[in-house]
């Protein structure tokens, strides 16, 4: 039987040790000057308000309870694009986390170190780079953020670790395993790497929509908690009216014997906490509808700088910048929906094209 604990918070009194009561408290999973991970989601340089990253507030409040337990807690993530100390300390910086740092005497990590790591029990990966920062610790607790995506209809618990996987390593595996199974597989596959001793939901403010990175903050008020990544998404599924096994991580961790025989709710029940009219990403309506899944392709828009962040992650070379637009070769493309995740200026949409 699996553990999820949920109440309702904000970011001003998260409450991190009553979510942490039926588990046994921080004391459970911290001991005595243990270096500890505190795993966020930092997806990209985006300011808290737009709900792309862990929430400094949250991850202040578990860097207290961890202390308190009497760890020596460290923030660490790897964003999309370049893994690099330039990239890492503008995304620190944009997401509120270095200001955080700084006031709570908190280390922000900005090792870029690579290991190439052996997957014993991997089902599409054998071996892969992982960023040291997270094999250098004793524990790991995962922060995800309670968020919608485009290309797994949803990035929870279970995706949290993807993190570790360095910059642009992450671009490869969308170009290696295109089809969303294989890609939720693959993402298994990294969990049995580094497995957090614990993981706390950031869903105070959720992202629908068009997520991970264009989507709309929401408004839901809570925090959830358990030792269990699998559990802790077929909750949030209940939460928000969606059927779990929808969900390509969630499939394939069904058939890889992950989910737990049943799930045991302390404190509020997903039922009690009932989230109505949350809003998926446009590729993810048959999950509500029952209708066939679509086919959408990424579209650039009129507001495009020509930055250049999509051409440069794409896996596939199917984006180009030329003059003052981007442009997209759809015979190339294979619909990951990188470019949408790292546009800094939302200028990538997804929409259903009718292609010669």
């Amino acid at each position: 039987m699996a553990t999820v604990s949920i109440i309702k918070a904000t970011y001003s009194n998260p409450e991190i040790e009553t979510l942490l009561a039926p588990l046994g408290g921080m004391e459970q999973f911290v001991t005595k000057d243990e270096k500890v991970l505190l795993k966020v989601n930092l997806l990209s340089a985006k300011q808290p308000e737009k709900a792309v990253t862990t929430h400094p507030e949250f991850v202040r409040a578990v860097a207290k309870v961890v202390r308190k337990a009497g760890g020596e807690p460290y923030i660490g993530d790897s964003p999309a694009g370049t893994f690099s100390k330039r990239g890492l300390t503008k995304a620190y910086k944009r997401s509120g986390l270095e200001s955080l740092a700084k006031e709570e005497e908190i280390s922000l990590n900005l090792n870029t170190s690579v290991k190439k790591v052996d997957i014993h029990e991997g089902k599409r990966l054998q071996r892969s780079p992982i960023c040291e920062f997270a094999l250098n610790a004793d524990k790991v607790i995962a922060l995800p953020k309670l968020k919608t995506h485009s290309f797994q209809y949803m990035t929870l618990a279970c995706k949290i670790m993807y993190g570790i996987v360095p910059g642009l390593i992450k671009a490869k595996y969308h170009a290696q395993f295109p089809r969303k199974v294989s890609f939720a597989d693959m993402m298994l596959d990294i969990l049995t790497i580094v497995k957090p001793q614990l993981y706390i939901m950031d869903g105070i403010i959720g992202m629908q929509g068009q997520g991970p990175a264009s989507g709309d903050p929401v408004k839901m008020g809570l925090i959830l908690a358990s030792t269990d990544c699998v559990a802790l998404d077929i909750s949030v599924c209940k939460i928000l009216g969606i059927e779990p096994v929808g969900l390509p991580v969630l499939k394939r961790a069904k058939v890889r014997g992950l989910w737990p025989e049943s799930i045991d709710y302390p404190i509020y029940r997903p039922e009690d906490v009932a989230y109505k009219g949350f809003k998926l990403p446009n590729t993810a309506d048959h999950l509500l509808t029952g209708k066939k899944p679509p086919r959408k392709s990424p579209v650039i828009m009129d507001n495009c700088i020509a930055c250049g962040d999509c051409e440069s992650i794409c896996p596939k070379e199917a984006v180009t910048v030329k003059g003052q637009m981007a442009e997209i070769a759809y015979s190339k493309c294979i619909r990951c929906f990188c470019c949408h995740e790292v546009c800094p200026e939302d200028a990538i949409e997804l929409r259903s094209l009718k292609l010669n």
